[in-house]
């Protein structure tokens, strides 16, 4: 692929990495999609609420027609007692079926929030590095709980706030009908001016609801940052700082708040009114009908009038529920906006050529079945940049022998950390191409690829739990004498044996309970026991004391055997074994060698290894 073609498709990529922020279309689709899959128990919810809701119907024409008609108004006592059976049956029937659709709405709603909250953690973890870049932890945590909470109510809105209000309305409408269509004709206005009520406020309504998420996940953001690193925040009397912008975000989420209570209320408001006008309309119209006894009895009037409030309470519950579902598409649109970035490329495996092929045809590029590496790695004119108009790396290139011990130094920005990262495919190069063992690596399976290289990075994270579950972290299956052999290689079985607890000694989060060498020693553990056939130490013993080092250095000797190691160092003491060392400067090699020609050649390295190497120049270095 050319370096324009590769550009282009890194900027693509980027494109479709950001968080647009904006409202999206298809979310209510979507949305639906999720709660389709579980038809059967929506199914059976629908039933329960139309049920319950020809009960509720039943009422006012019992009381009206039956009561007042046939009982009060003919002094027929005789069939007061059938009446009574009819309300008992409509009461106690659509108490069982209430209770039967809570039941079933919950569930369905718990397992429609498992799911998209499960897909979304899972899609999440497998974005790109580069998405993480540009992201904050707490939004990203606010969309994974507090958005994926508020699509918790999508059941409930759509099934029992929408369904069963419009199977009321649609009764009620067919019952009124039954009493008098002429006075039914009367209401229709009020009904249509509800309805357009709707739609007036409805994308006012979303646009304040995602504004308010927004806020809502910037103070995630800000107090996951603040708490993170309290330390800091300590060390730099920063409290009122992060409390001003605390209190500032609060204020905005205050306003955007009562902002959308206003527009509630005002949407409330216009709804009363229409419902109070349309029982004006009744009162005014059908009380001379009655009077004159030609076209309403006393006891159609009662059954009419209670159909009224009936139909205006499913019309005002669905003008709110058009708040309610606003705000949780607005909620939905958030979760969906990770949803949609695309994840890291996982590709299908195929049978692979022999590796003789492979290197005697560069155009082949085969996607490989999982494999050992022999650890032959290659950069081939490669060129990076964590954004385009600043590259970090320009037309590099290294070969790596299979077991060989390659250090690369260089000062601070110079790209060590860089190559490490496009290795292991964290991030995709602009131009050129990496291959191990002849493959290009945008060809190799990211599974089989990441399995197969250890990392030790310089900022040792650890999870909470004991040191024995963070060893076997990435090997769950290693038996216990494969882990203690680890722990002994990485020279951390000392510390873990004075330890009361041993093994499973708590480490804290983020590792805190231990120091910073302990840290590392357990990641260098974790990173030995997968036994991959190369590994990387990216400043892996820049917290170690001397005697700590010096035990690394002879463990990295050791495990060097029969694997490809690469070490990222700014003690030039740490890699002074090393079988070629490679100094990096502005992203490009500038020496190559061992140590003594190295010092020979008088260059870059002589100078920094002869300051670290004076009581003076021993804060300078290669960082």
């Amino acid at each position: 692929m050319s370096s324009k073609g590769t550009r282009e498709r890194g900027g693509r990529d980027q494109e479709k990495d950001r968080v647009a922020g904006k409202p999206r279309r298809g979310t209510f689709k979507r949305l639906f999609g999720y709660a389709t899959d579980l038809w059967i128990s929506l199914a059976a919810l629908q039933v329960c609420i139309a049920g319950s809701a020809v009960f509720d119907l039943a009422r006012p024409w019992i009381i009206g027609f039956e009561l007042l008609d046939l009982v009060v108004r003919k002094h027929d006592l005789t069939r007061l007692p059938f009446v009574m059976l009819l309300l008992t049956m409509s009461f106690i029937g659509q108490q069982l079926l209430d209770f039967a659709a809570d039941v079933l709405q919950e569930m369905t709603n718990q397992r429609l929030v498992n799911r998209i909250r499960c897909d979304l953690y899972t899609h999440t973890l497998r974005l790109p590095v580069r998405f993480f870049d540009r992201g904050h932890t707490g939004d990203l945590l606010s969309r994974v709980t507090g958005d994926v909470d508020a699509v918790e109510n999508f059941i409930e809105t759509l099934m029992q706030n929408i369904g069963s209000q419009i199977i009321t309305l649609a009764g009620t409408l067919a019952a009124m009908c039954a009493v008098s269509v002429k006075l039914t004709l009367f209401l229709l206005p009020t009904v249509v001016a509800l309805a357009s009520s709707v739609f007036l406020f409805r994308k006012p309504v979303k646009r304040v609801s995602r504004s308010v998420r927004n806020i809502v996940g910037d103070l995630a953001s800000l107090a996951t940052e603040a708490i993170g690193g309290v330390r800091v925040v300590k060390a730099f009397c920063g409290e009122k700082f992060e409390g001003r912008r605390f209190t500032e975000k609060c204020t905005d989420l205050l306003r955007g708040r009562v902002r959308l209570k206003r527009l509630s209320s005002v949407y409330s408001s216009s709804v009363e009114f229409c419902a109070f006008a349309g029982t004006l309309i009744v009162v005014w119209a059908a009380t001379p009908w009655v009077v004159t006894g030609k076209e309403l009895t006393i006891g159609g009037l009662v059954a009419f009038l209670a159909y009224t409030g009936k139909l205006y309470s499913p019309v005002k519950a669905l003008s709110k529920t058009n708040l309610s579902m606003q705000k949780i598409l607005a909620a939905a649109d958030r979760v969906f906006e990770i949803m949609d970035v695309a994840p890291e490329p996982f590709e299908e495996v195929t049978p692979v050529r022999p590796r003789s092929a492979v290197l005697n045809d560069r155009s082949f590029v085969p996607s490989v079945d999982p494999f050992v590496f022999s650890g032959e790695i290659r950069f081939e004119n490669v060129s990076f940049g964590y954004d385009a108009d600043n590259p970090v790396l320009e037309d590099f290139s290294l070969h790596v022998k299979p077991g060989e011990l390659v250090a690369l130094v260089g000062p601070s920005g110079s790209g060590k950390s860089t190559i490490i990262n496009l290795l292991l495919r964290f991030y995709e190069p602009t131009s050129g191409r990496i291959l191990i063992d002849g493959v290009p690596v945008d060809r190799i399976p990211l599974d089989s690829l990441r399995r197969q290289i250890g990392l030790v990075p310089q900022e040792t994270f650890l999870f909470s739990g004991t040191s024995r579950e963070n060893i076997a972290y990435a090997t769950p299956q290693a038996t216990e004498a494969e882990i203690k052999e680890a722990v002994r290689a990485a020279y951390a079985h000392d510390f873990l044996g004075d330890s009361s607890d041993g093994y499973l000694t708590e480490v804290g989060e983020r590792g805190i309970q231990l120091s910073g060498g302990q840290r590392q020693r357990l990641a260098i553990a974790r990173s030995i026991l997968r036994n991959p056939r190369i590994m990387v130490f990216d400043e892996a013993t820049s917290h170690l004391d001397a005697e700590s080092e010096r035990m690394i250095q002879e463990a990295v000797e050791r495990i060097a055997q029969d694997r490809t190691i690469l070490v990222v160092a700014h003690r030039l003491s740490t890699i002074r074994r090393a079988g070629k060392i490679v100094v990096i400067e502005n992203g490009k090699t500038v020496e190559t060698g061992c140590h003594e020609e190295l010092l020979a050649r008088g260059g870059l390295y002589r100078r920094v290894y002869s300051l670290q190497m004076t009581p003076a120049g021993t804060a300078s270095s290669l960082v």
